[in-house]
């Protein structure tokens, strides 16, 4: 006789909710990293319109955030300070925060658990996991190459908001295009030397830009020293904006483009809608692309692509073999499109 015993289905589990009314979240301490976390922030504030929202960011990374509206307060401090302080900042705010969300383990994350936040929201990575009460667990499958943006976007999908909106990607109205077509370049990156273009291709990159163009030269952060020997080659020190925070991302959005190696300023310029071309070497521009279709990327793929070293052992051929004609060609397509 066949069994007829029956057998009791296996409930689904119930999806995580960001609960409560006062959420902080954990800015990532990288400005690339930042930029791509922009739209989940921007799907949370959309889904819960009711809900105070404190981002708790390094001081430098703070200016990302001041250009994101809808976001109720930005909370600093320094990546020197500890824990301790970094909660004594948050009580000091004077919200009784019921939950928060930290992407990776980070200062931030550390002041969430010092805090007593009830819910605390976030991967459960090695170094992270013991700081959560929530752990948010997301099922990837394998295959090629995801935008690192999707580390953010699926994270918020699991909590029942739909952040694949284009609404979530859309920069603020840029300012009114002045009297100069203006052209920023950028010669050096805060990735390090091996993520750098050789110089004399920017001299010759450059000089072709200013029969044209306004041209303007912009230190990367943390390296002004290839934006100084830049001018100096052109003979021209009046060149280089030493615009920092606030003010250089307001410049770049009076910029009609922007040429620059892999590194933080492109994702600055995509964040208020300026077009860049970007020059990848050791890293993977199907990872860590600036957001949007608005960009040209220059990668010559080679066998030790994308080594993601900080030094060549080799003959930096990645960036050594891209050429100036190729990226004059690229800026065609660039303000042609």
């Amino acid at each position: 006789m066949a069994d007829t015993q029956q057998v009791e289905p296996v409930a689904e589990p119930t999806p995580l909710k960001i609960e409560g009314k006062y959420l902080a979240i954990a800015s990532p301490t990288s400005v690339s990293e930042a930029c791509f976390s922009v739209p989940a922030v921007r799907s949370i504030l959309r889904a819960h319109p009711d809900k105070t929202v404190v981002i708790l960011a390094p001081a430098q990374i703070a200016p990302v955030w001041r250009k994101i509206p809808g976001i109720d307060q930005i909370l600093t401090y320094q990546p020197s300070d500890p824990p301790r302080k970094l909660a004594k900042i948050l009580a000091d705010c004077g919200l009784p925060f019921d939950s928060s969300i930290a992407w990776d383990q980070n200062p931030a994350a550390l002041a969430f658990a010092k805090a007593g936040i009830r819910q605390r929201l976030g991967y459960p990575t090695e170094n992270l996991a013991r700081l959560l009460t929530h752990p948010v667990q997301v099922v990837r499958e394998t295959g090629p190459v995801e935008h690192q943006v999707n580390h953010y976007l699926l994270f918020v999908s699991t909590l029942g908001i739909n952040p694949f909106q284009p609404a979530n990607f859309e920069t603020p109205k840029r300012p009114a295009p002045g009297d100069s077509f203006r052209v920023a370049i950028v010669p050096g990156s805060d990735f390090g030397s091996a993520a750098e273009w050789p110089l004399p291709s920017f001299v010759e990159l450059a000089k072709a830009i200013a029969q044209q163009c306004q041209l303007v030269i912009l230190p990367s952060p943390g390296r002004p020293q290839p934006a100084k020997t830049l001018a100096k080659e052109l003979g021209n020190a009046a060149l280089v904006n030493p615009v920092k925070g606030d003010q250089l991302i307001d410049f770049l959005a009076t910029c009609q483009g922007l040429v620059a190696n892999d590194g933080s300023l492109p994702h600055l310029a995509s964040l208020v809608g300026t077009p860049s071309v970007v020059l990848f070497g050791p890293n993977e521009p199907e990872w860590k692309r600036p957001l949007g279709k608005i960009h040209r990327i220059l990668h010559h793929r080679e066998a030790c692509s994308s080594c993601l070293l900080a030094k060549c052992p080799l003959d930096h051929r990645c960036l050594v073999e891209i050429s100036v004609a190729e990226a004059l060609e690229e800026l065609r397509i660039l303000f042609k499109g």
